[in-house]
């Protein structure tokens, strides 16, 4: 997979650092006016440390489930094996799809319904852009257009989709939380950071990250 190539990693890690950059930029605007600047990034505004603590530990008290539903299921062994390199784009990953999601793709101002359903819907989206229960291979030595789609509807592919569908509700939430009244995604990048290093530390105990 691309997040296993060192290339692919660093690169990916860099774009996610360039934004970061930018986005904090906004955010420390924020914190010292307590007002949003003309074309700032979406939730770059301050929240309380204990929503961030809170979104930390949300995050791992749901890979713990996940993890606990896989060796229910007998589907632990099933899962993939990730490079060490995988780690830097997780963490990447976790910014940037927390700003392209929980900060851009949700309705917002047009009444809690069309909240809900929109949340819904991304989530959906989110978990199925996930390539768990699908797979594109590409034989070495020919073009990347020429690859193969593959279903791939096991058990753990099945749970997996679901864990992360469930991580983004659990974003979703944390951003429009009543006690997160700035809209921040700050509790949705720890939290999603978190999980993705408890992900890359479970496999590493299962013996599931390539050295």
């Amino acid at each position: 997979m691309f997040q296993d190539s060192p290339v692919f990693s660093i690169l990916s890690f860099a774009i996610a650092l360039y934004l970061f950059y930018m986005w904090f930029g906004d955010y420390r605007h924020f914190a010292k006016t307590g007002e949003l600047r003309k074309g700032a990034f979406e939730g770059a505004t301050t929240v309380s440390s204990k929503l961030i603590i809170i979104a930390i530990v949300s995050a791992l008290i749901l890979l713990t489930i996940v993890s606990v539903a896989e060796n229910l299921t007998g589907s632990t062994a099933d899962q993939t094996s990730v490079a060490p390199f995988a780690l830097i784009s997780w963490i990447g990953a976790g910014f940037v799809e927390e700003l392209i999601f929980r900060g851009y793709l949700v309705v917002k101002n047009k009444g809690r319904a069309m909240l809900i359903a929109s949340i819904l819907f991304f989530s959906l989206i989110f978990a199925v852009g996930h390539p768990f229960l699908w797979d594109y291979t590409v034989e070495d030595g020919t073009s990347i257009f020429s690859g193969v789609w593959k279903f791939n509807p096991t058990v753990q592919a099945t749970i997996a989709t679901l864990s992360v569908f469930c991580c983004s509700l659990l974003f979703y939430t944390l951003r429009f939380l009543p006690t997160n009244k700035n809209r921040s995604i700050l509790p949705c990048i720890f939290a999603h950071v978190a999980y993705n290093c408890g992900v890359f530390a479970t496999k590493l105990v299962q013996g599931f990250v390539q050295w």
